[in-house]
């Protein structure tokens, strides 16, 4: 069971770009004077780093697998971590709104809201790609000709 980018669709790639993008903001740019996202943000720190893996996890199982229920099943999840991280996210940055916090924090929510769109397009799109679809097998014949 290979990885096949190709069946990876605009809902999946858009949470893996927002995932990519939180990470990198939560770990390398300053949200709060010098404190970067994952050390000013305590708790939700843990919930963002959960969505970011939910979201790995989804385009992972989407490029892995034929069957539709394991991406399914996981982007139900993905976008459930996905909302509570952007609404924990938005009450901390919008409306808490400390006042040394820098325009990376911003940023940072528009990377989680992207996560949790990506996320809500792939629950949106489930289905069988039209390669992966079921086809008749061909039997064989005991006089040795193939039906189908």
């Amino acid at each position: 069971m290979g990885l096949q980018l190709s069946r990876l669709r605009g809902g999946e790639l858009l949470a893996g770009a927002g995932a990519v993008a939180l990470l990198v903001l939560l770990f390398a740019a300053p949200w709060y004077g010098a404190r970067t996202g994952w050390q000013a943000l305590t708790g939700v720190r843990w919930m963002a780093l959960l969505a970011v893996l939910a979201a790995f996890a989804l385009a992972y199982l989407q490029a892995s697998r034929r069957a539709p229920a394991l991406p399914a099943t996981m982007s139900v999840i993905a976008t459930v971590l996905a909302l509570l991280n952007a609404v924990w996210l938005a009450v901390d940055v919008a409306v808490s709104h400390p006042p040394q916090q820098s325009v990376w924090a911003p940023i940072g929510l528009a990377a989680a809201c992207g996560l949790l769109a990506g996320a809500f397009l792939s629950l949106r799109q489930e289905g069988v790609g039209a390669r992966d679809e079921r086809t008749d097998i061909p039997t064989v014949a005991a006089s040795g000709g193939v039906r189908s």
